[in-house]
């Protein structure tokens, strides 16, 4: 089997080709005057450079190669982060009309690009060193770039509404394929050179002995969502993301109380519990009244695209947090961690809630006020249903006690 260091002149030929059609495609983009395409390409380069590194340090012992291949992911952070922040300008930055002889060319050109990509993997495919198994992932990482300029240079003639919102949606899916690569390659290193699935039983079995660590960063996660809504309410002059900021502040009051409970008796903690039942009971209720108003003349505010979708987007993350918090003590007894799946699951059916009304604002035409308001009725007396239901069933077991 042929090493990296014999297949010499296959990398150096592929190296030429490929800064000579990135830096062709840069004029173009710059006579294009293109955001999109500068951007893409800026990330593409980033890739190349990452890739050089990695040849250069295929040719080093493994001990060099475990060494240096720490830095490999957080540098691949840059380019696929750039992705994704790329896509997204796209929905608020018009991009420019460009000929369609010279779409076609770009098109070709990046095709190439997409081709001598995939030959890269498949040339090195069967080799096993460190570096090459980074260079395999970062070639991965690297064709979201080509790529997302194709999907959107494709589209271009057809010079549609929705031509921004598929562009943005390719580049941003494919951006937030570099991303995973790159945490995957953060995830392998931290844990000396594993393969993905023994490197993520780590990190796993890591995470359970350190319950009570992790408890307490969700406490602060709470904090900066408490600060993040009541900012964007002050943003948006927004009641209702104000009444939204004020059940996180009760989530955060229940978690605080649940993280509390492991230094408690068993009574203690029963008593604990019912608490925390009462605090995800009472907000919820404080909730169903806010949005009871709406049916009787009480309006939400509309929303700018651009909030809406910051407010989407932090939402979306937050649901991410809970559904994950959710999954990780699915399988423990505690009263505990019981209290703690409670309260994610709580906030998690409020989120479905402010990521409808943020994207009805601007999506829908009309008056919105009815179907945000069923919503928050609906999931809000859910999650009142969550905490009366703590509330017996603790109270049952103190009676038997």
């Amino acid at each position: 089997m042929k090493s990296i260091s014999d297949k010499n002149k296959i990398v150096t030929t592929f190296r030429v080709v490929y800064f000579i059609l990135a830096s062709l495609l840069l004029v173009l983009s710059y006579l294009y005057k293109s955001h999109f395409l500068v951007g893409c390409l800026i990330c593409l380069v980033l890739f190349g450079f990452i890739q050089i590194r990695l040849i250069f340090m295929s040719r080093k012992e493994e001990a060099y190669q475990k060494k240096k291949c720490k830095s490999i992911g957080f540098l691949l952070l840059i380019p696929a982060l750039g992705m994704i922040g790329n896509g997204i300008g796209l929905i608020f930055l018009a991009h420019p009309e460009i000929p369609i002889h010279l779409s076609y060319g770009t098109i070709g050109i990046l095709a190439v690009m997409t081709v001598g990509l995939s030959a890269h993997i498949f040339v090195f495919r069967k080799d096993s060193s460190l570096a090459a198994r980074f260079l395999r992932f970062t070639d991965c990482a690297a064709l979201s770039s080509p790529v997302s300029l194709i999907v959107l240079l494709a589209l271009l003639p057809s010079s549609g509404e929705d031509t921004a919102v598929i562009g943005c949606m390719s580049a941003v899916l494919l951006g937030v394929m570099a991303f995973l690569i790159a945490v995957n390659l953060i995830v392998i290193s931290f844990c000396d050179y594993k393969n993905t699935r023994e490197s993520i039983k780590t990190i796993s079995n890591l995470m359970h002995s350190k319950k009570l660590t992790i408890s307490r960063a969700m406490l602060v996660k709470d904090s900066f969502l408490v600060a993040g809504k009541f900012l964007i309410s002050l943003a948006s002059l927004s009641f209702f993301m104000f009444a939204n900021g004020l059940y996180s502040v009760g989530v955060g009051v229940g978690r605080y109380i649940a993280i509390r409970m492991h230094t408690h008796n068993r009574e203690d903690q029963m008593k604990s519990y019912r608490m925390v039942g009462v605090v995800i009971l009472l907000s919820s209720v404080c909730y169903v009244l806010y949005s009871i108003r709406l049916f009787f003349g009480g309006k939400t505010v509309s929303y700018p695209m651009v909030i809406a979708l910051v407010i989407a987007l932090y939402t979306f993350i937050e649901f991410g947090i809970n559904v994950r918090e959710v999954i990780r003590l699915r399988k423990s007894r505690a009263l505990e961690a019981k209290a703690l799946r409670m309260l994610s699951f709580s906030s998690t059916l409020l989120c479905f809630v402010l990521t409808q009304t943020a994207i009805m604002s601007f999506a829908h035409e009309g008056d919105t006020n009815f179907f945000n308001a069923l919503s928050g009725v609906v999931f809000g007396g859910g999650a009142a249903l969550i905490g009366l239901y703590m509330i017996i069933t603790v109270k049952r077991q103190i009676n038997e006690m």
